[in-house]
């Protein structure tokens, strides 16, 4: 592995599709030397002990030994540092032009280390921009590809360039990634190319940018105080705005608000952050950047500001949703476009639980000039619990970008269904059997109580529930009432009721079988609605469409 590649082409920075393994070893082309790798001045130095060792043979234990002295303070090098040597050449495969090459190198976890790349005459080759990418996820994969030029490197890598007596260009490169920083890993980029430098022009705004006017939008909720200060970008999308003869990273961004214009709203952390007053209710602020040379890119201005608010209809101090989700939104006077005609927020709206990411709603809300939108749409694929609202706002000359709403709401749930099929005597044995369902989809848990007291098990097996027998000689004669409880997770309770008498099994003479006593189908015991006549056909629909796993224990 000679952790090189080089792809020819537009510069560039790789990509899912790109395999930068492209240079291999010339073999036979590979030598290796080192100094010290068997420290002769090291402590535990020996004599060879294998039969047929040459006189003067000498050899060092491999057994780590804390303790040992590494002589730092002698004149000589220690006996602890070791260094290795390798040369050779390397092929480059499917390279079709020399007019512009990317050279990647991979130094994650490489340290102390220097590397000399002689490459052959090209005419005119040169470095254009040499490039320290940090934060590789090297575990998981899947950080994202940067821009070009826009990484910001932590200076533990260094190249210098020079050409060689053959007139080659020369690379001497020296990182210094110590293995604390594992698994973030460092990639570095070398932009090789034989066209001479441009002229040193001005930064200027890519098509990618804002357009001069845009408006940031950002939504409030009702009766809540809001905080002032606000993201207007952060540096991953701010390094798609501007393009320079050399790194994005070089530009000093500079962006002021006619209030305050001794302030940067372009921080340390490379965003860009603004202030909403709540009495003036927007910011404007006008952005440019700045090259090494001192020139400066044009001007664009910009408004950020509170643009509709979101509440919700309920009555509860908890937002609540039942069978929908019911918001009012309401839209603020928006700036008139430079054509006269008015603006308006589009809003996606969309709902997540616990940290997913959020589902939007097909339907979007239309705000404009103070408007009104009722928002009202099922809640069907919502469990019970906290729910977090989230939109989408868009709209001519409005940046496009994604929030998460200070509105919460708790998703109620439904109570789960528990019926009673059949209870029978067996002796003075008795056992009762029924069904159960969980309009939720959540995970049950079951109980049975006789004469309000907890006592015994239910068992469960798929929509069915059974509970005995339960020998009643156990508990003195006469009425008793046992009950089956069944809750969900989110603590939702329901349970089913059957009175009984033992008295008359109780005082049957021994040997004297009694008439088998069986309860057929009793609606009254189907809950929570009591005395329905339909409940065994909506009980039977509960089963078939009730949502998600179902656990009972």
């Amino acid at each position: 592995m000679t952790r090189v590649g080089v792809r020819d082409g537009e510069h560039h920075r790789g990509g899912a599709a790109v395999d930068w393994r492209n240079a291999t070893w010339v073999e036979d082309g590979v030598s290796i030397d080192e100094w010290n790798m068997v420290p002769e001045r090291h402590n535990s130095v020996r004599d060879c002990s294998s039969f047929g060792s040459s006189q003067g043979c000498f050899e060092v234990p491999v057994v780590p030994n804390s303790d040992r002295d590494c002589d730092t303070d002698g004149e000589l090098p220690d006996e602890c540092r070791i260094e290795l040597y390798l040369s050779g050449e390397v092929d480059l495969h499917n390279i079709q032009s020399l007019e512009t090459l990317t050279l990647a190198m991979n130094v994650s976890n490489i340290s102390r280390a220097t590397y000399t790349i002689n490459a052959p005459y090209v005419e005119g080759m040169r470095l254009s921009l040499f490039e320290e990418c940090e934060g590789r996820d090297l575990l998981n994969g899947g950080s994202p590809t940067p821009i070009r030029g826009s990484c910001i490197g932590d200076g533990s890598s260094s190249v210098v360039t020079d050409y060689n007596e053959q007139g080659g260009l020369t690379l001497q490169i020296e990182p210094s990634r110590p293995n604390a920083y594992w698994p973030s890993g460092e990639d570095l980029f070398f932009d090789l190319t034989t066209i001479a430098p441009p002229v040193d022009d001005p930064p200027s705004w890519t098509p990618e940018a804002p357009e001069n006017g845009t408006l940031w939008v950002y939504g409030m909720v009702e009766g809540e105080v809001s905080d002032p200060d606000v993201l207007i970008a952060d540096w991953e999308e701010i390094a798609g705005w501007f393009t320079d003869d050399m790194a994005i990273s070089k530009l000093s961004i500079n962006c002021y608000n006619d209030e305050d214009m001794g302030s940067n709203l372009f921080g340390e952390d490379r965003s860009i952050r603004a202030t909403i007053s709540d009495d003036v209710g927007k910011s404007e602020f006008i952005c440019s950047a700045v090259d090494l040379s001192g020139q400066q890119s044009a001007e664009r201005s910009f408004v950020a500001m509170r643009g509709f608010t979101v509440s919700s209809n309920s009555s509860q101090g908890q937002p609540v949703i039942h069978e929908t989700v019911d918001m009012e939104l309401y839209g603020v006077q928006l700036p008139i476009a430079d054509d006269g005609v008015p603006r308006q927020i589009i809003l996606e709206i969309g709902l997540s639980q616990n940290n997913e990411n959020p589902i939007y709603y097909e339907n979007v809300a239309i705000l404009q000039n103070g408007e009104q939108q009722i928002f009202s749409e099922s809640s069907t694929n919502l469990i019970p619990g906290a729910v977090n609202v989230w939109f989408k706002i868009s709209g001519d000359g409005i940046h496009e970008r994604v929030e998460r709403s200070g509105l919460t709401f708790q998703k109620i749930g439904t109570p789960p269904i528990i019926s009673i099929l059949n209870s029978e005597w067996t002796g003075t044995s008795w056992s009762m059997n029924g069904m159960f369902g969980e309009p939720d989809g959540e995970d049950v848990s079951f109980s049975m109580l006789i004469d309000g007291n907890t006592l015994g098990n239910v068992d469960a097996l798929g929509n069915s529930w059974s509970v005995g027998p339960i020998d009643f000689a156990l508990f003195d004669p006469g009425e008793h009432i046992v009950t089956v409880r069944i809750c969900d997770a989110s603590g939702m309770c329901s349970s089913a009721d059957r009175n009984l008498n033992s008295t008359e099994v109780l005082e049957t003479p021994r040997g004297t079988e009694p008439p088998p006593k069986t309860d057929q189908n009793d609606s009254e015991s189907l809950l929570p609605f009591p005395g329905s006549s339909s409940m065994i056909g909506i009980l039977a629909a509960a089963f078939i469409y009730g949502r998600g796993a179902r656990r009972a224990s």
